[in-house]
């Protein structure tokens, strides 16, 4: 019977770790006592099925918040805080017990990403300015395209900081930072057993009330299917730029500036900019320039800086329709983007863009370079 339920459980595995390789076909693992960190291929796969006590690298498009307490009830606490924050960002996420308190994964489609970008032709000048000032900004004159691909991964990676900017967290409940601040790090194998406890990793349908200590293997649960996370690409895209500007930036550039000429007038032209219209860009000004001045430079309460931007976003669609996905926002849907938006600028900090930064990340709006920078330098 036993031998039955554990055949049982290794399919499942099999299952599960094949949805992984979708993602990485050869990724590294590690267990106790080894010297280093193997690929999957070096081991073979029933060495992987038949062992229990496992870690594997944090896949390039995953997130692992690894949440870390002194008890069950405040663990639980602030598992409900951190769905809460990802259900209010609109990430889903894969819950698991880590064997002893939990583990929630998140999984970026990232082909389905580059599909969308090619479908809505996404403008992608920003991707490669990012590219090309960080490493110019390195004095790199060749990289690879392993470099690219290891700062992508840096700035995806950094994502979570910007999600997770004022959680409330204690030496008592914590999400461990470094799962993000590097590139290559290890999680608990699903499945797989913590050494300390002896209990199992298992997939976690529902927050539970008590502590789940699984200690038997065919009890452990793999999910039926993973939920992956599929993002507006401008939406990401923004997102990708902020990580870089205020965790990537700050650490791989310390200490180097990136740009030359001198700008005056850093903040004054945010003013400016709320007296005026314009038929492109509005999207990038509200998220990136209007909301973080109102709210974390002005400190304007949230719900009156959502109405000057809402004012101000009417007038510019008037003129010319503000748009998603190609579809023209209605009213209501405008509000509440704006809404949204706020209440983000207010989680991460978000300060407004210099004038620099208008340059970088305005380069395909001449609209509204030539308006903020013409009149900055009059």
């Amino acid at each position: 019977m036993q031998t039955s339920l554990f055949q049982t459980y290794k399919e499942e595995k099999k299952r599960y770790i094949n949805f992984l390789k979708s993602f990485r076909h050869d990724f590294f693992v590690w267990s106790e006592g080894w010297p280093a960190w193997l690929r999957l291929s070096e081991i073979g796969e029933e060495t992987i099925l038949n062992k229990l006590n496992l870690h594997r690298e944090v896949l390039p498009q995953e997130w692992a918040f690894d949440i870390d307490a002194e008890n069950w009830q405040l663990c639980r606490e602030l598992a409900i805080k951190l769905e809460e924050r990802l259900n209010d960002w609109h990430i889903p996420f894969n819950r698991w017990s880590s064997g002893r308190w939990l583990h929630y994964h998140v999984f970026l489609d990232d082909n389905w990403l580059k599909k969308k970008e090619v479908e809505q032709k996404a403008n992608m000048k920003w991707y490669r300015l990012l590219i090309e000032t960080h490493f110019d900004a390195l004095k790199k004159e060749e990289y690879t395209i392993n470099d690219v691909r290891e700062l992508m991964v840096q700035i995806h990676r950094a994502i979570p900081l910007l999600i997770l900017k004022g959680f409330p967290q204690s030496e008592n409940a914590k999400i461990d930072p470094l799962k993000f601040k590097s590139t290559k790090v290890l999680i608990r194998m699903e499945g797989t057993r913590n050494e300390k406890t002896g209990a199992f990793k298992s997939f976690l349908s529902e927050l539970p009330k008590e502590q789940p200590l699984i200690k038997a293997s065919w009890h452990v649960r793999f999910p039926s299917e993973v939920s992956v996370w599929r993002p507006n690409p401008e939406e990401y895209h923004k997102l990708f730029i902020i990580a870089w500007e205020k965790f990537v930036k700050p650490q791989s550039l310390k200490h180097i500036k990136i740009f030359k000429g001198k700008h005056t007038n850093e903040i004054a032209w945010i003013e400016k900019i709320l007296n005026t219209t314009f038929t492109d860009g509005r999207k990038r000004l509200i998220e990136l320039v209007i909301l973080p001045y109102l709210i974390n430079h002005k400190n304007i309460p949230p719900d009156e800086a959502v109405n000057i931007a809402y004012d101000w976003a009417l007038k510019n669609h008037s003129i010319a329709p503000i748009t998603r996905n190609k579809r023209s926002f209605g009213t209501t849907a405008l509000l509440n983007y704006i809404r949204y938006h706020a209440k983000r600028c207010q989680q991460t900090k978000l300060k407004p863009l210099s004038l620099k930064g208008v340059e970088k990340w305005f380069a395909d709006t001449p609209e509204v370079l030539d308006y903020v920078l013409g009149k900055n330098e009059q």
